[in-house]
């Protein structure tokens, strides 16, 4: 059963080869090598011989083999190193990297005054690096070399700690090695938990080149690499900048609270040792490089920044370009209708003018009515008084009539009288004599 290095079993998957620790976050390969199958006692056949170094590196992963490393690690990784070495230990402590390679960084220690030597697996690369170099490398593993405890100041592991099969138990012996203020200074792939291998494979992140599962057993995050020193009793961890940021984290680990140099002091320190102002000036030049680089980066983006611009300035000319054989167009169209309008224009002005002159000899037709309008009017209303007054001489008679009627009727009321009336109505009869007196009666 595959068992994480913080001893949990319970697993996420994450890619063919790999899965993830539900416990501490840590990638665990699911292929796995143990200790005896990454040891070395045959460099022509084991896995970390002599062909790891050589055929392994150039064929199958695409990298320089050792020959070409031996010369360009000196003058970027190592100078990186051994910059933030400066930091926490001078020259003069006693340090050993473990998985040293060809031992450039080593030989680079010692020329600026460390007691520095390696380790490696292969005895192969061991006889390859004391004759590159000069410098004292050791067949390991480290469990195996007679070291006293306590008599080491810094053990080096870079691009170690993610090879080995039991993390535990070899980073607290490098632990035991060391002086009670010693320290360890770590290189190691940075695995982060955001991270999905479908994403990786979509994007061909960096971090891909690390999922090597023959090789790099463990890939901690942050948090998991911190927690296994934590483990071992070494709870002091300083992230510095790694050299391949994309996909690698560095930090060194303590079990006591660090303690840094200026630059002022590590710059006394290096002049002091015979050979520490040639590497005084070797990191001169490498900050200078990086400088250089870091100009040369925002050259390259400032490049890709107005290519971009000029890209689209030139897609927004060919829009305007667009825009001004289009706005042409509308514009001749518009000087065609133009004068289709003033044809309409002229023909409308002429047939206001029409219509003004018609206006005009109407106006003179309303004027002309109105003012016979105006005398039949005077007319109307002298033959409206005549009528009026002829009317009133009627109504005058009418009433004078009616009042002499009245008189005659109640003259005759008195004249006839009952006694007349009896006489009638003997004479003419009853009914004859009523419709005589109602006759009389009347208004």
């Amino acid at each position: 059963m595959t068992t994480c290095w913080c001893g949990s079993t319970q697993f996420l998957p994450f890619s063919p080869e790999y899965a993830e620790c539900s416990d501490c976050g840590t990638l665990i390969s699911l292929a796995g090598k143990s200790a005896d199958e990454l040891s070395v006692d045959d460099d022509e056949t084991d896995f970390y011989g002599k062909a790891y170094w050589l055929s392994h590196q150039s064929d199958d992963l695409g990298y320089p083999d050792i020959h070409k490393r031996a010369r360009v690690d000196l003058t970027e990784r190592n100078l990186h190193w051994l910059k933030t070495l400066l930091k926490y230990r001078l020259p003069g402590a006693k340090v050993m990297e473990l998985g040293c390679s060809h031992g450039s960084f080593v030989a680079l220690m010692r020329h600026a005054g460390y007691d520095a030597s390696g380790v490696e697996m292969s005895p192969w690369v061991v006889d390859f690096g004391k004759q590159t170099f000069n410098v004292p490398i050791f067949v390991g593993p480290i469990e195996n070399l007679d070291i006293p405890h306590g008599s080491l100041d810094v053990i080096a592991l870079m691009d170690v700690m993610e090879h080995l099969p039991d993390p535990v138990a070899t980073l607290a012996h490098c632990l035991k090695l060391l002086s009670p203020n010693g320290m360890l200074l770590i290189q190691t792939p940075q695995f982060r938990r955001e991270m999905t291998y479908a994403e990786l494979v979509k994007a061909n992140g960096a971090f891909l080149e690390q999922l090597k599962s023959d090789e790099h057993l463990y890939l901690f995050t942050k948090d998991s690499a911190s927690r296994l020193f934590r483990q071992i009793g070494a709870e002091y961890v300083q992230f510095e900048a790694a050299i391949f940021s994309q996909y690698d984290m560095f930090f060194a680990v303590s079990r006591v609270p660090f303690e840094t140099y200026s630059q002022e002091d590590i710059n006394a320190a290096l002049c002091s040792v015979p050979n520490g102002r040639i590497t005084l000036a070797l990191l001169d030049l490498r900050e200078r490089e990086l400088a250089s680089e870091a100009d040369r980066i925002a050259r390259g983006e400032q490049i890709e920044t107005l290519t971009r611009i000029t890209k689209e300035s030139e897609a927004d000319r060919a829009a305007r370009w667009e825009q001004i054989e289009a706005l042409t167009e509308m514009i001749k169209e518009s000087e065609a209708d133009r004068v289709v309008r003033g044809e309409r224009i002229e023909r409308l002005t002429g047939m206001m003018n029409e219509s003004v002159a018609s206006q005009a000899s109407l106006g003179e037709q309303v004027r002309h009515l109105t003012d016979e309008l105006q005398n039949t009017e005077s007319d109307r209303k002298e033959q409206v008084a005549m009528l009026n007054n002829k009317l009133e001489k009627i109504n005058a008679e009418r009433a004078a009539s009616e009042e002499q009627v009245s008189l005659v009727r109640k003259e005759l009321r008195v004249l006839f009288g009952h006694r007349l009336f009896r006489l009638i109505a003997k004479l003419a009869g009853w009914r004859e004599a009523k419709k005589l007196e109602d006759k009389i009666n009347q208004p």
